[in-house]
């Protein structure tokens, strides 16, 4: 079993970086090589994946100033070039652009390829057992990446405490809760209008300024305030009982709201405003995850607890391409994807479980904002 790090970091960004670059620097170079191999794949060669990298280090210092101070401590303390670590931080963008490349052609040649596959809920407190709001999702991604990731525990001084995953070497952390009881899961997405802005803000940042956030107001800002490069999918819970759920393509955003207290989502838009959508053109399992998911959630509406959606996320249904996703042998290493950790999250207790691989065969383990 592979050990996930736990990086417990303070105020300042550049040192945050320099502490998650020093120690992380084997992953950090690991990952790099995973995108660059990815890239490839979809047709994106090394030289023009880090001079896209390279062209990321500016629009992020514009957008969010410690963000790229944190990134330029990431580099600084693994001694890589800034612009691979803008690329890591860009990766998102970079690779769903290749993914709607990808599906474009899926009529004129045959793919060998599976793209994102999560799988996400949220859960209202009339739905739970003790009452709490509970996230969680399995996060399904190139396999590449396991066993190069972390926690993050950030208690700040002056800015908000939170607890955080996230790939070695992206400061942004995705999956997490902060000490307001503000939490986030998401979902890839592709519309045929990706790529229609060029360098809006990336993904990643959003996530962090979501968990930066001190109130749901601000915590909704991140994904609405301006249009995106890519789209993506933002589950964003409140402790004290609230949960939206956020299509985004570049210049659209859908809402969605629980039903009787459940919502699940995972990687096809469902509401037809996007345009058409394109990512079960080449990773189709998105058609039934989602729905089976709720089935199995639902039928415990009231009593959901911990264990429960853990049992959930750990269903085999469609295997390769299930819920808990295993590696599809038929396809290229490098397109090969699986649940790289799963999460059900406690917001009102700050709690983040966290399976570092396939939850069927991987211990939960209980990270805690306590510092």
């Amino acid at each position: 079993m592979t050990t996930l790090p736990i990086l417990e970091l303070g105020d300042d960004p550049f040192e945050r970086g320099l502490i998650h670059g020093r120690e992380l620097e084997v992953k950090i170079n690991k990952n790099i090589d995973t995108y660059i191999n990815r890239f490839a794949a979809s047709g994106l060669d090394e030289s023009s994946a880090r001079k896209e990298g390279e062209s990321w280090i500016e629009v992020i210092a514009k957008q969010n100033f410690e963000y790229s101070e944190e990134m330029r401590g990431i580099s600084e303390g693994a001694k890589i070039n800034l612009g691979d670590i803008a690329m890591l931080n860009a990766r998102y963008e970079i690779t769903f652009g290749l993914f709607g490349k990808d599906a474009k052609v899926i009529d004129r040649i045959k793919m060998a390829g599976e793209a994102d596959g999560c799988s996400t809920f949220g859960i209202l407190p009339e739905a739970t057992k003790n009452g709490h709001t509970i996230i969680g999702q399995n996060w399904d991604w190139l396999a590449g990446i396991h066993g190069s990731c972390a926690v993050l525990k950030i208690c700040r001084s002056n800015g908000t405490n939170l607890i955080c995953f996230t790939e070695a070497g992206i400061v942004g952390g995705k999956m997490g809760v902060n000490e307001f009881g503000i939490g986030l899961v998401e979902n890839g997405l592709v519309s045929d209008h990706d790529g229609i802005n060029e360098y809006e803000k990336p993904f990643h940042m959003r996530c962090r300024e979501i968990l930066d956030a001190q109130t749901y107001e601000m915590a909704l800002n991140p994904v609405i305030s301006s249009r995106r490069v890519c789209s993506a999918n933002f589950m964003i819970g409140h402790s004290d009982g609230e949960i939206i759920d956020l299509e985004t393509s570049p210049n659209n955003i859908s809402y969605h709201y629980p039903a009787e207290g459940l919502i699940t989502h995972s990687n096809h838009f469902l509401d037809a405003r996007h345009g058409p959508s394109q990512m079960e053109k080449i990773s189709s399992s998105t058609l039934y995850r989602a729905n089976r998911l709720d089935r199995l959630l639902r039928k415990n509406i009231g009593s959901l607890d911990i264990e429960k959606c853990q049992k959930a996320l750990a269903d085999h249904f469609g295997l390769p391409n299930a819920i808990c996703r295993h590696p599809d042998k038929n396809i290229s290493k490098a397109k090969q994807t699986m649940t790289n950790a799963a999460f059900v999250i406690d917001l009102n207790l700050r709690k983040m479980n966290v399976a570092n691989g396939p939850p069927c065969s991987n211990s939960f383990i209980s990270c805690s904002l306590e510092m």
